[in-house]
């Protein structure tokens, strides 16, 4: 049973931080007992697929991701066993996919994992991802309205890209994924340089918009729609631009950066992804943001290709993903993989936030867009926390091939950002994950 006192033992919360926050910080949180907990959203990619040993294979239990049996009464095979203590706060899903890109190559995961979108010809149809859609309502009075993390950076390119994220407009979002830098901008002070191209971006984006204006209504039908799209893309630029000078004079939270390994880089794989979700933890903490996601690797070759070195593994996780008999060594990447979240899951759970954790209040969402590599379809899901958010937990939920994986989308579209007629492709919710 969780501890319902805001008057938490200082020394407690520095250590479940792993960082040491300032005293007054902590003062305001214990000073607001009446405030309700803010309501958080954080999505989580792996890339290439999971080991899957046939039911009755010897090895199923100990090399197998999907768990054994459904209901409250699974069983979870090893690669598991990190998570396990949080039992009552996980759920795990198999079965789910978006239909539209099941015929996909597999490789392109990252791109239409939380959007649903059908890009399997043309990326014109690209869409708003789900974390964009949540930020929308979730964000409104937090510096970040999301914050954007992978372990490549950038956005990378169509069919490859290294960010879950899509704005309106279906436009990428560009990934943060140097550590130094992420702490700067979260906890760091406003520099004048800052400041100063904060003003010139205003100055200029207020002449294009201007000229733009003029030139619109010269413009036949056509060239009006292209010209509208252009001026869409140009007006949220504006906006973001308005929101960041906005905050500009707010103090941030004062945040002490020792205990961070904030040199890390991917050279270093497990306290590169160690200090990526120590910095995901304290943004959702601190309410520098309340939506984020995080993609630990891209599916492109690069420096995230080489993760398994953390365990001593000289084979690239893309090659491990390909494995077709011995599962061993894609199991202990796997493995790794896992323990690196579920140390993430336990951090927020550590954290008193109100009359329960963090976790309780941060719905969590992770997992990739391929069963077997090349195979989209079952994809593996482990849905977390958003115990005071209505989520209830504790069971393996198996769904036919035929229910999109948007339909889980549409329920926390509900849940958190009020009715939602339809996300992406959803027919309708799924109620199992939600209730008493």
């Amino acid at each position: 049973m969780h501890n319902k006192s805001w008057h938490l033992d200082r020394r407690t919360v520095l250590k479940s931080t792993g960082v040491c926050l300032a005293l007054p910080w902590l003062e305001c949180m214990a000073t607001d007992k009446q405030a309700a907990p803010k309501q958080r959203f954080f999505a989580g990619y792996f890339a290439y697929g999971v080991p899957m040993p046939a039911d009755d294979a010897p090895d199923r239990m100990d090399h197998g991701w999907f768990p054994l049996g459904e209901g409250r009464d699974y069983q979870a095979p090893a690669m598991h066993q990190n998570i396990m203590p949080l039992r009552e706060q996980i759920t795990f899903l198999s079965g789910l996919s978006h239909p539209s890109m099941r015929g996909t190559s597999a490789h392109k995961g990252a791109d239409y994992f939380l959007t649903g979108a059908n890009i399997l010809k043309t990326y014109d149809k690209q869409s708003i991802s789900i974390d964009q859609h949540l930020a929308q309502s979730l964000g409104k009075d937090t510096r970040f309205q999301s914050l954007v993390m992978s372990s490549f950076g950038g956005v990378n390119r169509p069919y490859r890209s290294s960010t879950l994220s899509f704005d309106r407009s279906g436009r990428p979002i560009p990934a943060q994924n140097k550590p130094a830098e992420i702490f700067r901008r979260m906890f760091g002070a406003v520099t004048e340089s800052e400041k100063n191209a904060l003003a010139s971006r205003r100055s200029i984006l207020d002449d294009v918009l201007s000229e733009a204006n003029d030139l619109n209504r010269r413009l036949g039908s056509s060239d009006r729609k292209k010209m509208d799209e252009y001026l869409t893309s140009v007006r949220e630029v504006e906006r973001m631009t308005a929101r960041s000078v906005q905050w500009q004079n707010t103090p941030k939270p004062n945040v002490d950066p020792a205990g961070l390994e904030l040199a890390s880089n991917p050279t270093t794989p497990r306290e590169y992804l160690t200090v990526m979700y120590d910095l995901l933890a304290l943004a959702l903490q601190t309410d520098t943001t309340r939506v984020a996601t995080f993609q630990t690797a891209c599916e492109e070759a690069g420096l995230t290709d080489q993760f398994p070195s953390a365990i001593g593994l000289r084979n690239s996780s893309h090659n491990l993903s390909h494995e077709k008999k011995n599962y061993a060594d894609v199991a202990s990447y796997i493995t790794f993989l896992n323990e690196m979240y579920a140390d993430f899951l336990k951090k927020l759970d550590s954290v008193q936030d109100g009359d329960g954790t963090l976790l309780d209040n941060t719905l969590c969402f992770y997992g990739c867009a391929t069963s077997k590599t090349h195979l989209a379809v079952n994809y593996p899901i482990i849905l977390s926390g958003g115990r005071n958010m209505g989520f209830k937990h504790g069971s393996h939920l198996r769904y036919s091939n035929d229910v999109p994986l948007s339909n889980l989308f549409h329920t926390f579209a509900n849940q958190l950002a009020g009715p939602t007629e339809k996300f992406s492709d959803s027919t309708s919710d799924i109620t199992e994950v939600v209730g008493s």
